[in-house]
């Protein structure tokens, strides 16, 4: 007999459409008379996310005892147990890796439970590494909303992630709220038996914030009396997986990325709204694990490592790593604690990141004074670093320091950068650039164009934060290549080239007006009247002649609402997939995807994370960017979106409420920085993560006058070969070892070889909750084992 689990549930926003104080006291509500409906013995309830228990802990502690009650009681279930829910998308993965840890551990210090369940309720698709991650953080099972592709047509599937993990799955076909509306159970049951593999079908009753309804009791119990071919009852999730586990059919296997048709109309426009949101994450992000690097190596050296500092950091990155909140679609209010949060993590983290390289910039015998350039990545590097006597290019040993001298001035050799005009060459390419538009031209040395572009387009935009709309098509406003609306024009106001050393950077300023006259034949006519100045536009070209990276750092005040701004590059090269970074890995992605009607269409799927390439096999380019999450590639050209400025959450009442968000028409000053590096081969070949992460990962100067124990140069890990990424250095949890983290990124089974700067006295493997799982060997300061493609590997080490 078919058997409905009914799943009484709340799904608790931090922050969405009512402030977290609004929603703090929405949810205590809401368990107050959850815990009043089960003192039924027959009524269960599921609760989401740590974060929520723990304010529940502080503010109602009988409230919480009574939480504790009922989960001994085996009526209350806690699903998904991270800290907060995270968009599993946009955040980096050591962040959902964090999360988790900080939630389950409060779950089981508090509560005495492991959850099981894996619940991702709202996150705008999943990552192909979940499996993997959520495996190794010991979950059992996985139920979620979003992603579904069309290849998907039960319910219920093993899904297998990017290095082969498979976890048992549950998507849900009517969302979380499948059973919220009592009188319509037939209908939703009769959709959901269709999508079901097995006799069990799950029925999620709840919704965001939303009381548990008391008539759920009598319902049940009528339906069983009137309705004999379903039986219905009242369950918790992980009584429906292991209802499911006992069945003699077995689930298919759905691999890969689960991010739908409907997910790439949305997540491209909702991620770019409020670009200040993902931007600051970024560095946020790179800062917090940065500062928790050189914290542990200080720690090894003798200094005491702020453990209360990090965990209130990692606390404050994981609120806004909320689905919610880093995507940009709440209400405006919200956001003034966000930008609360931010200054005090960057004050906080700057501060930290500062402690622990003076700390051991003082015990470098640096032979007088000199520059202490730190490296954060595990290879070697030679990068653009700034200090306090000015930048210039450095070479810095694996995860370590090398300490520079100032040096006489030296003449350039010639195969430096030559300047003639509005024309820069380098060893690597020569450039042009247009002194009325700012927009270049990349050559090889043999004169073929690899790239083109830095070209500003302004685009209509009247959507919301979570769609874009334009009142026209083609929705150009205006390009800085001159097509567009006839009113408007740029006005070009400033050009030069300035020449520092082993670098160039040119300088290009600009302003939009939305007026100007003449506007007709403006070949013939120039404009020499310019009205109603909406932008200020100051676009700067880095040039290198030791990196074959251009950097751009675009800066833009303004005050034109209702735009969406992009940056256009034409590569010359068109193709159906190309490849971006995900979280733990690279994955495939295709360019267009299919409407049915319309056909195809580009497809606007967001880069996500740091970088993405396009190439043909022979040559290809990579973008760089530091929190420029939406991208689209049409034919060989790439738009990058800068901004997206609306003036609601919601346009149509469907995606959400009516309200006004004046603060995200995006009406202030931005700085903008992403890059381009050409190269030859594929991303693989060229090996341009390693690149990418060199872009937003500098060394870091220290001045440094010392007579310490340490050399002048010294690495304290090195890891290789280079497609195995650093993602964590920290002090364990429960004691005095060090939590080594990295993963393989070229889908390619790898020998690791690691050594440090001290004797090791025990090696282990440990899960993602830093749970031993088996010793390893290891020879002095050196071991080396074997990793699988896309693995995740987590030791612990102690000295």
């Amino acid at each position: 007999m078919p058997t409905a689990y009914l799943v009484p549930h709340t799904h608790y926003d931090v922050a969405w459409a009512f402030s977290k104080e609004e929603y703090l006291k929405i949810n205590e509500t809401i368990l107050e008379q959850a815990l009043e409906l089960m003192k039924a013995p027959e009524f269960k309830f599921c609760l989401e996310q740590a974060f929520l228990l723990k304010e529940m802990e502080k503010r109602n502690p009988s409230l919480f005892k009574g939480i504790k009650k009922m989960i001994k009681a085996g009526r209350l279930e806690i699903v998904d147990g991270q800290y907060l829910m995270a968009d599993t998308m946009l955040p980096n993965g050591e962040v959902l890796i964090r999360d988790i840890l900080v939630g389950k551990r409060y779950c089981k210090e508090k509560l005495g439970v492991d959850v099981p369940v894996a619940w991702a309720a709202d996150s705008f698709g999943m990552n192909a590494q979940l499996p993997q991650i959520y495996k190794k953080a010991g979950y059992q099972w996985l139920a979620f909303r979003r992603g579904a592709r069309t290849d998907i047509t039960e319910s219920e599937f093993l899904w297998k992630g990017l290095d082969g993990t498979t976890i048992l799955a549950h998507w849900f076909p009517l969302g979380y709220r499948a059973g919220l509306n009592i009188d319509q159970w037939e209908q939703s049951l009769a959709k959901l038996k269709k999508y079901a593999c097995t006799p069990n079908i799950l029925m999620p009753c709840g919704s965001g914030s939303m009381p548990p309804q008391p008539e759920i009791l009598p319902a049940v119990k009528k339906w069983n009396r009137h309705n004999p071919a379903v039986k219905m009852k009242i369950a918790t999730p992980g009584e429906f997986f292991q209802a499911l586990e006992s069945c003699d059919k077995k689930p298919g296997v759905i691999e890969g990325e689960l991010y739908d048709d409907e997910l790439v109309a949305v997540f491209p426009q909702v991620c770019s709204s409020r670009a200040w949101i993902v931007q600051n994450a970024r560095e946020c992000e790179e800062l917090l694990t940065t500062a928790e690097e050189f914290a542990t190596i200080a720690w090894l050296l003798g200094a005491k490592y702020p453990t209360d500092d990090f965990r209130e950091a990692w606390e404050k990155a994981l609120l806004i790593a909320f689905h919610d909140i880093i995507t940009g679609c709440g209400v405006d209010k919200i956001y003034e604690e966000v930008r609360e949060v931010f200054a005090s993590l960057k004050g906080k983290l700057n501060q930290l990141l500062s402690e622990s390289l003076i700390y051991i910039a003082e015990r470098i015998n640096t032979g007088g004074e000199g520059t202490a350039v730190f490296n954060p990545l595990p290879w070697p590097t030679r990068n653009w670093v700034e200090s306090a006597k000015g930048g210039f290019i450095a070479d810095a040993p694996p995860l370590g320091y090398k300490v520079h001298k100032p040096a006489p001035r030296q003449k350039k050799p010639s195969g430096g950068i030559k300047i003639k005009g509005n024309e820069i060459e380098t060893p690597f390419f020569r450039l042009k650039v247009d002194d009325q538009s700012g927009i270049i031209e990349v050559d090889d040395r043999d004169g073929n164009r690899i790239l083109s572009g830095n070209e500003l387009v302004i685009e209509d935009e009247v959507g919301d934060l979570y769609y874009h709309r334009s009142r026209f098509y083609p929705e150009l406003i205006k390009s800085e290549s001159g097509e567009g609306i006839k009113y408007g024009n740029f006005k070009p106001k400033g050009f030069r080239i300035e020449k520092e050393g082993s670098r160039a950077r040119i300088i290009f300023e600009n302003e939009y007006y939305c007026l100007t006259w003449p506007y007709r034949l403006k070949e013939r006519f120039p404009p020499i009247i310019y009205n109603y100045k909406t932008l200020d536009i100051t676009k700067e070209v880095i040039i290198y002649a030791d990196i074959p990276r251009l950097e751009f750092i675009t800066r833009i005040d303004n005050k034109y609402p209702n735009i969406r701004l992009r940056v256009k590059f034409d590569t010359g090269i068109e193709r159906k997939v190309y490849f971006r970074e995900t979280q733990f890995g690279v994955i495939p992605e295709p360019t267009e995807f299919f409407i049915p009607g319309e056909g195809a269409k580009p497809s606007g799927i967001p880069n996500f994370l740091s970088w993405f390439d396009v190439s043909d096999g022979t040559r290809g380019v990579t973008f760089m960017n530091k929190g420029l999450p939406a991208a689209e590639k049409v034919g060989t050209a790439t738009y990058i979106t800068l901004l997206r400025g609306v003036y609601g959450l919601s346009a149509d009442g469907v995606a959400g409420p009516l309200v006004p968000t004046p603060d995200a028409l995006e009406l202030r000053p931005y700085t903008f920085e992403y890059a381009v590096q050409p190269h030859d081969g594929d991303w693989r070949q060229a090996e341009m993560y390693k690149q990418a992460l060199e872009f937003n990962h500098r060394p870091i100067a220290t001045q440094a006058n010392a007579s310490g124990e340490l050399p002048a140069e010294l690495s304290f890990i090195k890891l290789s070969p280079h497609n195995l990424i650093l993602s964590a250095l920290k002090k364990a949890e429960d004691s005095d070892a060090v939590i080594l983290r990295f993963f393989e990124t070229t889908g390619e089974t790898t020998r690791a070889e690691v050594e440090l700067f001290k004797d090791i006295k025990r090696l282990t493997m440990v899960d993602l909750l830093e749970r031993e799982e088996g010793e390893l060997p290891f020879e002095g300061n050196r071991f080396s084992l074997e990793v699988k493609p896309f693995e995740i590997v987590t030791l612990k080490l102690e000295f």
